[in-house]
């Protein structure tokens, strides 16, 4: 009887440390998998915000014009995203809707909340996104501009589509042809302008100078609007500082 009890007790014990073991081992077990989860979860943390949009439908999509930027093509970029940035991602920029549209990695195209955008780079130009009567003028739209020239007379350009339809064989054909609009800062206001003659007008003190330099670079102001004005006005600046 002795030796039968003794015999139990044994069982027992060693039963009682193999549940302890088995549970050990779970245990590890569970926390060796949460970890890489958890370093998942922390990765993913700034992106999985940067994906939380709603989906974006690409709109007339067969027609020969379109409403982004430069091209239809995705193209990688930079952005400022609700004061994180992120690199190398594929997005377009709906100049018609003024909204900046990423695709996900599952292929989902994912439209970003315009108002955490703080910037973002894109086929070599640089949005920004100014408020009105903040960052521009009360009477200026809050939106994307794009910095033309980040001098103390800072110009932008506010880019914009219009949608207009035609028809075509008795189908309606979607255009949209794009505006540009200028401005300069100047006394702590951004001033339009449109021709050479209200640029000249803008920097009146050193109008002889600003056209020796669309003189000397050869560039006319009808064909290439855009440069000649970046110019005309790095050439202010510098000579603002004389």
């Amino acid at each position: 009887m002795h030796i039968f009890t003794s015999f139990l007790f044994c069982i027992t014990c060693l039963t009682v440390n193999s549940f302890a073991q088995t549970a050990e081992i779970n245990a590890s077990a569970k926390e060796t998998a949460a970890y890489p989860v958890s370093l998942y979860k922390a990765a993913t943390a700034q992106s999985q915000n940067l994906y939380n949009g709603r989906q974006y439908y690409v709109y007339d999509a067969r027609g020969e014009e379109h409403q982004f930027l430069n091209q239809r093509k995705w193209h990688n970029g930079v952005v400022l995203y609700d004061n994180q940035q992120f690199d190398s991602i594929p997005m377009v920029y709906d100049l018609f809707h003024d909204e900046l549209v990423i695709k996900h990695f599952n292929g989902d195209h994912i439209l970003l909340q315009s108002e955490k955008v703080n910037f973002f780079m894109l086929d070599n130009h640089n949005f920004e996104r100014l408020e009105a009567g903040k960052d521009i003028n009360d009477q200026m739209k809050t939106g994307f501009y794009d910095i033309l020239y980040n001098g103390a007379s800072r110009t932008i350009v506010r880019r914009v589509k219009q949608r207009q339809e035609k028809i075509v064989d008795k189908m309606v054909i979607a255009l949209y042809p794009q505006k540009n609009f200028f401005y300069i800062r100047k006394n702590g206001r951004y001033n339009s302008v449109h021709s050479k003659k209200s640029v000249f007008n803008l920097f009146a003190d050193h109008k002889k100078e600003l056209r020796k330099v669309l003189r000397d670079q050869k560039i006319k102001f009808r064909n290439n609007r855009e440069v000649a004005i970046a110019q005309m006005v790095r050439k202010y600046d510098e000579l603002a500082k004389q």
